[in-house]
């Protein structure tokens, strides 16, 4: 029975496990054997090699045919030579099958003295074969005859990059019928695909996971998830690129292919730093820019080497630093994540994921994890390991992903129905006799801190009450509702009373915050009486009022505010703003201001707060403008008397 660990851990460590047990009977059945004929090879560049006549007994002889790789510092050129024998009961033209073992390469293939085929071209026309190569030539007739022997010379050239990355080289030749060559070819690539069919399939799969985390992302939003869908796609393409060349599926030169190919490589391990760093929210910014430098010196390592032609201290360098880095940025990932896995609860299962990946990654470079073959098919559990594991990771990042959307879902159906209150009770401003009265009210969020209210008194003047709380959203909000319904219940008071009680009020109860707010009365011939508690002036027809400022409310319960008196004329205005018009900002980082302000203060409300919008709104905006126009006429008496004006 298995000792009691998360079943995800146990499943994503199980290609390991088995990565490590013997090689089983059939992996060594599949084992290649050891050529009949020797195979001899000699480094250095001479046509008269491909001579069949050519006395070669002095060559060396390749080990189990394979040869070693010429020198890093020499030409690059080594000639193999072996006896192939042609089957006797070979009917019809005759053709040679060449499979090649080697990574990167340059050859050209001779029979009994005849140039029959090449792969890429050597110097000084360089063009490489890239990956190992399942050919046929065709002979020319009479060439060689069923039965005979023929010489094979094989004319092969290593770039310096192919020199140091490979140990030694070697292939397969045959001679045959072309008809059984071609159909033996045939039946071994479509062997191929099917064994490569799980590796394409769940390639294919990451990939789709991928796009659709993407997709997701696109509504929910997260930066982990958008990350989590680079890396999947990132991986899933690469491994899917890699597999294209050796299928036959991708026919493009070499150069294209590497570059390509390490572009994508750099994704994949950018995406993984840029993951680790997102999920577990990392501060570590030096062991950040190692992490990075590590991927990045490995994949411009292998660049240089998979594109070198020529030997420089670079490529040497280059050779020495690509696995080093490649094991160092697996090394960090592991030690990160371990980190993880004891300081983070809530990531433990996504740290063991990227260590999982990490320690696969290690085992397969330096040639500790083998792949597996199941009937038909073969997988390499490096990719077992990392399909289980990156489907892990969607799944434990989609899963937090939908939970957090669908509480933010739920959060937003709250606000919406908090900014339906909030509208009920900051309802637009309307006429009043004797008074043209404007006003706009545009929260920044959902809801805001901004507030005003317009009060129609009985002697035919009106009361305006502006302010703003500090902070922004559904805190401010909640003290907004309190403050309007604290003035819907207020007596008639004077401005200086009505800041006065609602600083009492507030005063204790704000959490270190504060309100402004500034408290008007106009009465029915144009006098007007402003009282200021830390909000800014208002504007009287395009100038900023001169008006004593007290204490924001909610500061100190002792607070004093006195009050300011002016008379205003017909058709003039007083213009009533929040600090969201001065402080909007535009991409620059510009303020609206003061200046700004005060040159359109004589505009309507629609039209100030319209200009600071497109400006660049930053916090909640408030504007109400309020013109007296005349004094209203005296209702009369049935006598035709005038009625006194009430006092």
């Amino acid at each position: 029975m298995l000792p009691r660990m998360p079943r995800m851990l146990w499943i994503a460590l199980l290609p390991l496990f088995a990565a490590c047990a013997p090689w089983s009977p059939a992996e060594a059945a599949s084992a290649p054997a050891e050529p009949a004929a020797q195979v001899r090879y000699h480094f250095g560049d001479d046509p008269r090699w491909a001579a069949p006549n050519f006395d070669d007994s002095a060559w060396p002889v390749a080990h189990q045919g394979q040869w070693p790789v010429p020198p890093y510092d020499s030409d690059g050129f080594i000639w193999v030579r072996v006896r192939v024998p042609t089957r006797e009961a070979a009917a019809g033209p005759l053709a040679l099958r060449l499979r090649d073992k080697n990574v990167l390469i340059a050859d050209e293939i001779f029979v009994n003295g005849v140039l029959v085929g090449r792969q890429g071209s050597p110097p000084p026309r360089t063009e490489m074969s890239l990956y190992a190569r399942d050919e046929v030539f065709s002979l020319p007739a009479g060439l060689a005859a069923p039965g005979s022997t023929a010489v094979l010379a094989f004319r092969t050239w290593y770039p310096a990059g192919g020199r140091s990355l490979a140990r030694e080289g070697g292939a397969v030749f045959t001679i045959d019928a072309s008809q059984m060559q071609h159909l033996a070819l045939q039946a071994d690539h479509d062997a191929s695909l099917i064994a490569e069919g799980p590796n394409l399939a769940l390639n294919g799969i990451l990939l789709m996971l991928g796009v659709g985390l993407l997709v997701f992302w696109r509504r929910a939003g997260g930066r982990d998830l958008l990350v989590c869908s680079w890396m999947l796609m990132a991986t899933s393409l690469m491994s899917l690129w890699n597999s294209s060349s050796p299928l036959g599926l991708v026919t493009i030169s070499w150069r294209t292919f590497v570059v390509v190919d390490a572009g994508l490589q750099a994704l994949s391990m950018a995406a993984s730093v840029e993951l680790v760093w997102t999920v577990h929210g990392l501060r570590a910014l030096g062991v950040k820019r190692l992490y990075h430098a590590s991927w990045a010196i490995g994949t411009a390592a292998y660049l240089i080497l998979m594109l070198a032609v020529k030997p420089s201290p670079i490529v040497l360098w280059s050779s020495l630093a690509m696995m080093p880095a490649i094991a160092s940025f697996d090394c960090i990932q592991i030690a990160v994540n371990l980190w993880a896995l004891m300081t983070k609860r809530a990531n433990r299962m996504i740290a063991v994921a990227m260590i999982v990946i990490s320690v696969a990654d290690l085992l397969q470079n330096f040639g500790y994890l083998r792949g597996a073959k199941f009937g038909p098919f073969q997988e390499t559990y490096f990719g077992l390991s990392l399909f289980l594991c990156e489907f892990a990771l969607f799944v434990m990042l989609g899963r937090r992903a939908w939970q957090a959307w669908r509480a933010r879902d739920e959060l937003r159906v709250e606000f919406d129905a908090a900014r339906e209150v909030q509208q009920r009770l900051v309802t637009p401003a309307v006429d009043v006799p004797g008074f043209r009265i404007e006003s706009v009210y545009a929260p920044a969020k959902h809801v805001g801190g901004d507030f005003f209210r317009v009060l129609p008194e009985a002697d035919g003047g009106v009361l305006v009450v502006v302010g703003d709380v500090s902070g922004k959203g559904l805190k401010a909000a909640m003290t907004v509702s309190a403050i309007v319904g604290a003035l819907r219940t207020m007596p008639a008071l004077t401005p200086s009373q009505i800041l006065d009680a609602l600083n009492r009020g507030l005063t204790g109860q704000l959490q270190g915050g504060f309100v402004t707010c500034c408290a008007a009365r106009v009465g029915r011939h144009g006098a007007v009486t402003i009282a200021n508690a830390g909000h800014l002036s208002p504007y009287r027809s395009g100038a900023e009022m001169s008006v004593t400022a007290g204490l924001p409310l909610g500061i100190a319960p002792d607070a004093e505010y006195e009050e300011s008196q002016f008379q205003l004329q017909p058709a003039e205005s007083l213009t009533f703003v929040s600090d969201g018009i001065v402080e909007a900002r535009n991409p620059a980082g510009e303020l609206f201001g003061f200046d700004r302000t005060q040159q359109i203060s004589a505009s309507g409300a629609e039209a100030i707060a319209q200009a600071a919008i497109d400006f660049g709104q930053d916090d909640d905006i408030t504007v109400l403008t309020l013109t007296w126009l005349e004094t209203p006429r005296q209702s009369m008496d049935p006598l035709g008397m005038p009625t006194p004006a009430p006092a």
